[in-house]
């Protein structure tokens, strides 16, 4: 093997001869002119290169002997025959296919070599094996992105610009790498015998010398070497400034310092600063290293390793020892001088952008975790890294407690950087701000275009153009938003997992992600994809998070995301037709498990029916009956958003089915207004839906009638009564002309309340049974629910407690079973009525505490008042005057926001009695004044009575005390 390999490297110096004056080759190799069509070399040379790849990919001989020659050549012989197709960007890649022809003829020479002297693999030197191997990769990748620039045209190739002409230039940067290390491999692992004398010719040098510093200009076939003295040093790199503009990192800034100094005499910090691109990580570094403590501990022995453009161990080694100002080598020689620099002092690195080399090839990631291990075994180094994910490299062991990844900055830290860099600040920058969730380098770009642009102008440029705004230059990840976004979603792990992008794509049209609950109903939507894995890839590349139970992705990442075609058809069709489908479930039939599941999912509906409709496809009749039911659901949950009604009532009419839809929509929305007591709102859209009934081309019967129901409620709570009763009645003629039993049992439920308000408690209790027997006879669970919530609530104004303690058990028991959250309230709200009265009074609490946590799950401002009312009768019982006051205001408050005038007298009376408790006669006599002119206001009969004996109390009181 010896003389092989001496032959060997005598045919590499022969091919890379030295020259005294820069000569160009000799006549007898090839002639690389000063023209041609790449890059100025010749169509012969051209011709020649292309002819030696094909031999080379075809040589089986060599095949067996080192396997990765052919490929490599079969890679560069494809990419340089596509680079003629190159049209649009051919500019762009004229680097690189230059460099690509440098590479082809240094792989030429090898491969050449090793057919002239029968060199098997073990018989090249360890590096230069490790560097072949990982260019095959490299040369893979840049095929594809020659074969993706040849291919657009058009207006494709302006959509593609931004993202092609990044991948170009990372694989630049990348190729330029390589070939450094290529070249260092090749040449100085030779032990040169002989060298040409600059001035007097050839001299014998000892065959022990292994390694000299070198200058090199590289041509395809031939290279002039430029040998020079023996250990030139390179001088060390010098740590970079401390961050001028530094805000909303000193607490993990001072968790790295804590942790540096802890444990330092005994065990080095292994540190690794984790996140998404933006977030700041390599602020934080330089901060550390600039640390007062830090250049204190250290001073001069602080460097930062920048990794963007090593994509391998040896190229993170090199680059190492650059930084660290020793002597160029092949990597097996410069690996001594790096540990003897390092265990020489007390020494913190730096390594930032650490995912270049880390995230490639499982290959290549062992070599670079290997590496990164023997540095971090070193007991006198202190190890920090940035790198974009959430997942440390292995074999290292890292200092706990870990550096969570970052996230984002607060709102005044985001602010004080924009200020420090744009000089002013208005609302409209803090709408920026919000808008990019203070992400720093969006809010750091932002604030640089103020500086030449009002913030106002960005605002609206920022709703029109998103994230594209957010740029200060084109091509660099710290000057442009969507080029650093683009590192991350072209990164090894994401282009070995494709399906991963699609469902980030997906995640960013859900508003609330993905719930761990829906794992399993999602891998059954989307059955291509296995979810785990690209959930898993998403998360290492910190695109997603889990926040809470849920997967979604950072905000400014789905920004990004939206409307980039991430989504495929398949996929968004599935989808679609599952949330129409959960959109269209009746909530009051709905099992308890679809029930929860349409809560989960809730956020994400609204957000899909709302895309369908701007969309303006698909089944139009079906999706507007989706919405309807999916408005009910809202109700329920306390969501009394208008937003899809609007859109879906500005539909054009075409047929009497759209007409019918109007009503419906006019309706349900009339119903949302009332939930959220805004009666009168509610009051004009059922008013609307009348007319629109009165005028509808069609029959549409029962809906009319259901319409004039929820118009009698809207007067009952105004305390218009004879209008509500007038109301029913013509209700109920439409639901005995078209024997609707339920219907009919509305209208009896309606007339009810009415008795109920009027005091006529015998009429009100013979409405409710009435109301009842229909509601059974339909079959309608609400109905019977509601139904028997009046019975207790006529019971109770009887005195009747047991029974109407089983009339409320039975109205929440049906209201269960409907998924009615709200009207669940109601019941335990009457609960607590009855052990009030029955003065089981820790009962009675614990009730009314049920009943608020229903009503504010389901934002129900009216129960919430008159539950606020009972806990202030409650604890006026238990004698806690301080809690039935701050009960009684939160009433009069709720109250007064939902208008109910009937709700604030009573509030006003409750605080008259705790005024009276305490004797501040005036104040009670004012708040029974207040109460008894509200209930004139609306002729509530009964509760003048109630007011005016209170303030005849109080008024005795008072001429009592005057005597």
């Amino acid at each position: 093997m010896d003389s092989k390999l001496s032959s060997f490297r005598k045919r590499v110096y022969e091919l890379f001869p030295a020259s005294s004056s820069g000569q160009q080759p000799a006549s007898d190799t090839l002639n690389l002119g000063s023209s041609g069509p790449i890059g100025g070399y010749s169509a012969i040379a051209d011709n020649a290169i292309q002819l030696s790849l094909a031999s080379l990919k075809e040589g089986s001989a060599l095949a067996g002997k080192i396997p990765y020659i052919a490929p490599i050549a079969g890679l560069l012989l494809q990419a340089l025959t596509i680079r003629d197709e190159v049209k649009q960007y051919k500019g762009e890649c004229e680097d690189v296919i230059q460099k690509l022809i440098r590479v082809a003829g240094l792989v030429i020479n090898v491969g050449q070599s090793c057919q002239t002297h029968n060199l098997n693999e073990g018989d090249l030197p360890a590096g230069l094996r490790a560097i072949l191997k990982s260019l095959q990769s490299e040369l893979d990748g840049i095929k594809h992105v020659l074969e993706e620039c040849s291919k657009v045209r058009g207006v494709r190739s302006l959509l593609l610009r931004k993202d092609l002409l990044g991948k170009i230039k990372k694989y630049d940067a990348r190729l330029a790498n390589a070939l450094e290390v290529f070249q260092a491999e090749l040449l100085l692992d030779i032990r040169f015998t002989q060298i040409a004398d600059r001035r007097d010719g050839p001299r014998a040098i000892p065959t022990e010398i292994t390694m000299w510093a070198f200058s090199i200009r590289v041509y395809p076939v031939n290279v002039n070497v430029f040998l020079m003295l023996p250990r030139s040093v390179v001088q060390p790199a010098i740590a970079p400034p401390l961050p001028q503009i530094f805000f909303g990192r000193d607490t993990e800034l001072a968790h790295i310092i804590h942790i540096i100094f802890t444990k330092i005499a005994s065990r080095p910090a292994r540190i690794a600063i984790l996140g998404p691109g933006g977030y700041g990580k390599t602020t934080l570094a330089n901060a550390v290293l600039g640390h007062d403590r830090i250049q204190e501990h250290f001073r001069d022995a602080r460097y930062f390793i920048s990794c963007e453009s090593a994509s391998s161990s040896d190229a993170l080694l090199i680059q190492l020892a650059k930084t660290l100002g020793l002597v160029m080598g092949s990597p097996d020689t410069l690996w001594p001088q790096v540990q003897a620099t390092l265990n020489s002092k007390e020494t913190i690195l730096c390594f930032d952008n650490f995912e270049s080399p880390w995230d490639q090839s499982d290959e290549t990631k062992r070599s670079v975790e290997v590496l990164l291990s023997r540095i971090t075994a070193l007991r006198r180094v202190t190890v920090l890294l940035t790198m974009r994910g959430a997942e440390r490299p292995g074999q290292t062991e890292w200092t706990r407690p870990f550096l969570e990844p970052l996230g984002t900055i607060d709102l005044n830290a985001a602010k004080e950087i924009w200020i420090r860099i744009s000089g002013h600040y208005d609302s409209f920058s803090e709408q920026l701000i919000v808008a990019v969730d203070c992400v720093p380098l969006a809010v750091d770009l932002l604030a640089h275009l103020s500086q030449v642009t009002p913030p106002m102008l960005l605002w609206e440029e920022w709703n029109s153009r998103r994230t594209k705004l957010i740029k200060k230059g084109e091509m660099n990840r710290l000057s442009n938003m969507e080029y650093s976004i683009q590192i991350s979603l072209d990164s090894h792990r994401m282009v070995a997992n494709p399906l991963a992008k699609g469902l980030l794509g997906i995640l960013s049209t859900l508003p609330d992600g993905l719930h761990i609950k829906q794992l399993n109903k999602f891998k059954g939507i989307l059955t291509d994809m296995d979810m785990m894995s690209c959930l898993q890839a998403l998360q290492q590349c910190s695109l997603i998070n889990l926040i809470g139970d849920r997967y979604q992705p950072h905000p400014i990442i789905r920004q990004f995301c939206n409307n980039r075609g991430f989504t495929s058809s398949t996929h968004k069709t599935a989808l679609e037709e599952f949330y129409i489908s959960l959109a269209s479930l009746d909530v009051e039939r709905a099992a308890p498990e679809a029930y929860a599941e349409m809560v989960l999912e809730a956020n994400n509906t609204k957000a899909m029916l709302s895309g369908l409709l701007k969309s303006n496809s698909g089944n139009q009749s079906r999706l507007i009956n989706a919405i309807i039911s999916f408005t009910e659901f809202c109700m329920n949950i306390g969501d009394f958003s208008s937003t899809l009604l609007d859109h879906t009532v500005q539909l054009p009419l075409e047929n009497s089915d759209d007409a019918t839809h109007l009503i419906k929509c006019l309706r349900v929305w009339g119903r949302l207004c009332y939930s959220a007591d805004d009666m009168e709102t509610a009051k004009k859209k059922f008013l609307e839906a009348e007319r629109q009934c009165l005028s509808s081309p069609v029959d549409v019967g029962d809906l009319h009638g259901y319409i004039l129901t929820d118009l009698g409620l809207v007067y009952l709570s105004q305390f218009l009564l004879n209008e509500a009763e007038t109301t029913y009645k013509k209700a109920l003629e439409i639901f005995q002309a078209n024997q609707n039993i339920s219907g009919q049992g509305s209208v009896h439920y309606g007339l009810g309340k009415i008795y109920l308000l009027l005091g006529k408690l015998i009429d009100a209790e013979a409405s409710y049974q009435k109301a009842l027997g229909f509601h059974i006879n339909a079959g309608d669970i609400i109905g019977q629910g509601n139904d028997h919530q009046g019975l207790g609530d006529t019971y109770l104004r009887m005195d009747k407690l047991a029974e109407a303690e089983v009339s409320y058990k039975k109205a929440l028991e049906f209201q269960k079973m409907a998924n009615h959250i709200m009207n669940q309230g109601n019941a335990h709200r009457g609960l607590g009525h009855i052990y009030r009265r029955l003065n089981k009074l820790d009962e009675a609490d614990i009730s009314y505490h049920k009943a608020l946590e229903l009503d504010m799950a389901s934002n129900n401002l009216f129960n919430l008042g008159i539950v606020h009312q009972g806990l202030g009768e409650t604890y006026l019982l238990m004698n806690k005057l301080n809690g039935a006051e701050a009960s009684f205001q939160k009433s009069l408050e709720v109250k007064k926001a939902a208008n109910d005038v009937l709700g604030q007298g009573i509030a006003m009376n409750g605080l008259g009695r705790v005024y009276m408790e305490r004797s501040q006669l005036e104040e009670a006599k004012s708040m029974f004044e207040e109460a008894l002119k509200l209930h004139k206001q609306i002729k509530a009969t009964t509760y003048e009575q109630d007011d005016q004996l209170c303030l005849d109390d109080v008024l005795d009181q008072m001429r009592s005390a005057l005597k």
